[in-house]
């Protein structure tokens, strides 16, 4: 037997149609007699006891500013709602994952990213960042193999700015063609007059890269000339074509103001595309007063740490600012920020100080730029375009190869890498990075994809790359992992059978080695490259904290 319910008869439903109509006739107190006797919403609660007391003195003006504000409150309302739900439960915000090394951030809005990076980068430059570091440039300028001294070279395109701001002619035998530099003399003279602040910091770009292309087109006239000028160089530093721009490899949506690339010591001396922080040389960050030096480092250290991201062959950065008319150097290592004294474009010395660094980037062996040198850059592909893989990892659209130096056989294997699943995505630390890669074992130049030249699938390695700080020598290390790899690997071999996917299986580890000038060999620290500054690293002074000196303690990369 069926079991029905029914509902008790209520009053009968108006259409809405009907209910306008109502509307339309009543009187402004009939209208507020009605809402009264409606159920009460939270939007009529709110106004309900107003109304009644106000009934007789509403017109249709005032009505309509009433509902007016009311609409106001409840948007109002609405916003604050979503704003404390999102603080309490914020939605998840997955960042991109398609790039190289793209750090994955789950339930974390990009604001609070910005806030967490600005105040570490404060840290930074607070408690990590040494001031008036006159050896900085020593770090490029020493190991330089040339014709002619690079102190030769850096007077003669100094002298020769000097000579064409002042409207006088070029030095006599120089090999240098007026008609090539006047272009940027303009620019150069406007940046020395620019004085301690400007309105705008955008001008400062353009001075900036008159003055580097000014330096490029010296350096191939002298390269290129048949008076005995000659000099080595290994590659032009060009500032980018682009301004204020957000690179297309970034994570977040930050706008750098400008960055500096290499090309080819032959190719056409004009501002270049840098699109990618794959494909820049440094950061360069610009204000508009001499003041702000401690903000734009600030913002330096912020955006060049996705360079570590996009760039697996960095081991330490450069990084410029530019404070109107004062521009400065900065080398960020693993564990400190090394600042130079300050370049004024006003003064002659200043402008000689920043054609000193820009002909030493010029000419220097590539690893002072900051390169690892045991890893090289075969494919550009277009950075922009990496995909990811079945499992998560990340293809490279940026293909490198690798040099692994074994420290026990003293033999050194060769690995194309597929893709990173691993990056680095900080200015200070190990920097670790992990790749997946195969073999290489043509004798051809191409490319290897495969790593095999037979057709066969050549077993695929994990290579983990980071720069650990060493208390004690490198190769001598209880606690290097290299060193307990190795003793699990003999366990293995010694007692079979082993386990399976339990622990790794070495087949190469070892160390970094530099050549140097002398034909010597060292294994690469930041010892080394304090030893190019041509100052010893020691322990801070005690209660010391920002000092003039180079006293550090030891700790290689």
């Amino acid at each position: 037997m069926a079991t029905r319910k029914f509902k008790t008869p209520g009053p009968p439903v108006a259409s809405t149609r009907q209910l306008r109509r109502e509307k339309r006739k009543r009187s402004p107190v009939e209208e507020t007699a009605a809402a009264a006797a409606l159920p009460s919403t939270p939007k009529r609660k709110a106004n309900k006891e107003n109304e009644a007391n106000h009934a007789e003195n509403i017109t249709p003006i005032k009505r309509r500013k009433m509902r007016e504000q009311l609409a106001k409150d409840t948007v109002a309302t609405t916003s604050k709602a979503v704003a404390a739900n999102t603080t309490v439960n914020p939605t998840p915000c997955k960042s991109r994952t398609s790039k190289s090394g793209a750090v994955h951030s789950y339930g974390i809005p990009e604001t609070e990213r910005d806030k967490e990076a600005k105040a570490y980068a404060k840290y930074v430059l607070e408690k990590h960042t040494h001031h008036n570091v006159a050896e900085v440039p020593r770090i490029v300028a020493s190991g330089i193999g040339a014709s002619q001294t690079p102190e030769t070279t850096i007077g003669l395109i100094a002298e020769s700015m000097e000579r064409l701001m002042a409207g006088r002619p070029l030095p006599r035998n120089s090999g240098l063609k007026r008609k090539l530099l006047m272009p940027y003399v303009a620019g150069l003279v406007k940046w020395r007059d620019v004085g301690p602040s400007v309105k705008s910091e955008k001008p400062l770009y353009d001075y900036f890269a008159n003055f580097a292309l000014f330096v490029a087109q010296c350096l191939q006239s002298i390269a290129v000339d048949g008076n005995g000028n000659t000099l080595y160089i290994a590659r032009l530093v060009l500032p980018s074509s682009r301004s204020d721009f957000k690179p297309n490899d970034s994570n977040d949506s930050r706008r750098i103001d400008s960055g500096l690339d290499t090309r080819n010591p032959d190719a056409p001396v004009r501002p270049v595309s840098v699109d990618a922080y794959a494909d820049m040389l440094c950061v360069l960050e610009a204000k508009g007063a001499r003041d702000q030096g401690d903000e734009a480092l600030v913002q330096l250290f912020m955006y060049s740490a996705s360079l570590y991201t996009r760039q697996p062959d960095r081991r330490f950065l450069w990084g410029l600012t530019v404070c109107a008319d004062e521009i400065y150097v900065c080398a960020m290592l693993n564990d400190c920020a090394l600042v130079s004294p300050v370049m004024s474009i006003s003064e002659a010395s200043g402008r000689k100080a920043l054609v000193s660094l820009l002909v030493s980037w010029s000419v220097c062996p590539r690893d002072r730029l900051g390169y690892d040198p045991t890893m090289e850059r075969v494919y550009s592909g277009i950075s922009s375009d990496s995909s990811s893989s079945d499992d998560g990892s990340i293809i490279d659209d940026i293909r490198y190869e690798i040099s692994c130096y074994d420290d026990e056989t003293e033999e050194t294997r060769k690995y194309a890498i597929k893709r990173t699943i691993m990056s680095a995505d900080d200015i200070f630390g190990r920097h670790t990075r992990c790749f997946v890669a195969t073999p290489i074992d043509y004798s051809i130049g191409d490319i290897a994809m495969s790593g095999a030249t037979d057709g066969s699938n050549p077993q695929e390695v994990v290579i983990k790359d980071a720069w650990p700080p060493a208390e004690s020598p490198v190769l001598e290390d209880p606690r290097s992992e290299i060193v307990l790899l190795r003793k699990i690997r003999s366990e293995f071999e010694t007692n079979p059978p082993s386990p399976q996917h339990i622990y790794p299986k070495l087949v190469v580890g070892g160390h970094i080695k530099l050549a140097r000038d002398e034909g010597t060999q060292e294994i690469d620290t930041t010892d080394a490259i304090f030893q190019s500054m041509g100052v010893e690293r020691l322990n801070p002074p005690p209660g010391n904290d920002k000092v003039e000196a180079l006293h550090w303690r030891y700790q290689p990369l």
